[in-house]
């Protein structure tokens, strides 16, 4: 769904909501270079005064160039969305 709304004086507004594959994603990455790769981000169990949550761990994907090392900041879906914005500049 892509709408749109004038913003004066000169504007406009484009909003895009779309349901995407998750292998379309990899796809779209793998064409500009990126190499995906299973990724476990562990949390570490909390115990404050009202919560208390045990460790676990979520299993994700990075996107990494070259030698990039894996972490956080390259999950896939973080790369995918720098990618498109990217993409998107109308400059």
């Amino acid at each position: 769904m892509i709408q749109l709304t004038e913003k004066p004086p000169d504007l406009i507004q484009m909003e895009i909501k779309l349901h995407i594959p998750q292998t379309e994603i990899f796809e779209f990455l793998k064409n500009r270079g990126y190499e995906i790769k299973g990724f476990p981000i562990h949390y570490p169990a909390v115990e404050e005064m009202l919560v208390s949550e045990p460790a676990h761990t979520w299993h994700t994907f990075t996107a990494t160039k070259g030698d990039e090392e894996q972490n956080t900041d390259n999950q896939f879906l973080e790369v995918y969305k720098r990618e498109i914005t990217e993409s998107l500049k109308l400059s």
